[in-house]
C-alpha cells in the first residue's frame, strides 16, 4: 500500500469514495480538477487503485495568542471493501507526520467514533453550549443599543475586525481567508441567511451574528457570531426577543466558557446541551510548550508518549526563566507522565490538570503536582470551522 498527495485527475476518484461515506447529491459527477481542489487530499493506493482519502486541510489557527499551524482532518473516507484494511491507519499516521514537517502545532477533527481517533492521538476537548428556548423568552432581555443589517457589498471589516479580536485568546478559532467569509457575499433575500451588527450606545460595533432563518420550521438558528463584551450578547439577544412572530424556537451556539444559567432569569425555560465540538491534538509537542504562557520561573519535567510522531515520544525539560521558554529533552526523571491525549488536553487548556488526573488512566503525576497545575490553567476554545 502507498500513500500519497493525489494527483488533479484523480480528485473525482477520491469525491467518489468520500460520497459513499457521506452521501452527496449530485445531480451530475464533478470534474477532475484543474486547479488547487486536489490539494491537501492524500489517498492510499493497492496496485493504483485509490481505496481510500483524507483530507489534510490546513489553517492558521489560535494557541494562546499566537498563530500557529492546525490540521483540520475530514473527509475520511475507505471503499467498504477496503475497510478495517490498516488504510485509515496509515493515511492518518502520513497526515499527521507532514503536518509536524510543515511546522504544524495544533491537529483537530470532527469524529464519527470519538474510541476510533483515539487511538491516533486525538481527543474530546472541544466544547459548546448549544441552547434550545422558545423565542419569546428572550423578550426578558431589553433591546439595547442598535442593530444594522449587513447587504453584500458592503464594507465588512467591521465585523473582521470584532471576529479577529473575539478568537484572539480561544485557543482552536482560526484565521479566516477571504473565501471562508463567502456567507457575507449571498443575497439574504434568498437564501435567509441573515447577517447583523450590534453596536453599543456609545457607537461602538460590538457583536456581529448570522442569523439563519429556517425553510422548513421558520425557525431560528444563531451559529456564527462573535462578540467584544457580555453587554454585546444581551444586546443581541434582545434583539432576538423581537423575531418571536416569525418564529416560535430559536436555537443559539454559545462558546463553551458561556454560561446559560448565569445569562438567563428563569434557567427552567431553557434547554442547553453542553455538546462535544471535535477532537483535539498536538503535533509538536515541543513547540507547544515554547508557546505556552508559563509564568516566570516556571520550572518542571514532562514526559509525553505519542504513537503516530515519534519526534513528540520522550522527556521535556521546560524551564521559563528571563522572559524566554527553554525546552530540550532530558533523561531526568519526568515529574508526570502523559499519552498524547491526555497531554493535548492539558497543554491546550481543555481541562484542569485535577479534572485530568481524576478522569483518566493513562497519566499519572508523581512530583511537582502543584507546579503543574499552575503552569497549566483552563482556557478558553472556539473552533467554529466546519471541515
Amino acid at each position: 500500500m502507498i500513500c500519497r498527495p493525489i494527483r488533479a485527475e484523480e480528485f473525482v476518484q477520491a469525491e467518489k469514495i468520500m460520497n459513499i461515506a457521506f452521501r452527496f447529491d449530485w445531480d451530475k459527477y464533478p470534474e477532475n480538477d484543474s486547479g488547487t481542489r486536489h490539494h491537501n487530499i492524500y489517498g492510499a493506493f493497492e496496485q493504483e487503485e485509490m481505496t481510500s482519502c483524507i483530507v489534510a486541510n490546513t489553517y492558521t489557527s489560535i494557541y494562546f495568542g499566537h498563530d500557529v499551524g492546525m490540521l483540520g482532518v475530514g473527509g475520511v473516507a475507505t471503499l467498504p471493501q477496503h475497510r478495517r484494511t490498516g488504510h485509515i491507519r496509515r493515511l492518518l499516521t502520513t497526515v499527521l507526520q507532514e503536518g509536524y514537517k510543515r511546522g504544524d502545532v495544533l491537529a483537530s477533527l470532527y469524529p464519527f467514533s470519538h474510541p476510533f481517533y483515539r487511538k491516533f492521538g486525538f481527543e474530546n476537548g472541544q466544547h459548546m453550549n448549544r441552547l434550545h428556548l422558545d423565542t419569546d423568552e428572550l423578550r426578558q432581555f431589553p433591546c439595547t443599543g442598535q442593530v444594522r443589517q449587513f447587504l453584500p457589498g458592503e464594507d465588512d471589516s467591521q465585523i473582521k475586525n470584532i471576529y479577529n479580536t473575539f478568537i484572539q485568546n480561544r485557543n482552536f478559532a482560526c484565521r479566516r481567508r477571504e473565501w471562508e467569509w463567502n456567507a457575507l457575499k449571498k443575497d439574504p433575500y434568498l437564501t435567509h441567511v441573515y447577517t447583523y451588527l450590534w453596536y453599543a450606545d456609545d457607537g461602538k460595533a460590538e457583536a456581529y451574528f448570522t442569523l439563519i432563518h429556517e425553510a422548513d420550521s421558520k425557525n431560528f438558528v444563531l451559529r456564527d457570531w462573535a462578540f467584544l463584551s457580555a453587554r454585546a450578547v444581551r444586546g443581541v439577544f434582545g434583539f432576538l426577543g423581537v423575531l418571536s412572530p416569525s418564529g416560535e424556537k430559536t436555537e443559539i451556539w454559545l462558546p463553551g466558557d458561556v454560561n446559560p444559567f448565569l445569562l438567563f432569569n428563569e434557567p427552567y425555560a431553557i434547554r442547553a446541551e453542553h455538546t462535544s465540538r471535535g477532537m483535539i491534538r498536538v503535533v509538536n509537542v515541543e513547540k507547544a510548550l515554547a508557546l505556552h504562557p508559563f509564568e516566570e520561573g516556571t520550572s518542571f519535567t514532562v514526559q509525553v508518549k505519542d504513537e503516530q510522531i515519534a519526534e513528540n515520544n520522550g522527556t521535556f525539560s521546560v524551564c521559563r526563566k528571563d522572559g524566554k521558554t527553554t525546552v530540550c529533552k532530558t533523561e531526568e526523571t519526568p515529574d508526570g507522565v502523559f499519552s498524547i491525549q491526555a497531554f493535548s488536553l492539558l497543554c491546550c487548556g481543555a481541562f484542569c490538570l485535577e479534572e485530568i488526573l481524576f478522569n483518566r488512566t493513562d497519566c499519572e503525576v508523581t512530583a511537582n503536582e502543584s507546579v503543574l497545575s499552575r503552569a497549566f490553567p483552563v482556557n478558553h476554545h472556539y473552533l467554529r470551522e466546519d471541515f
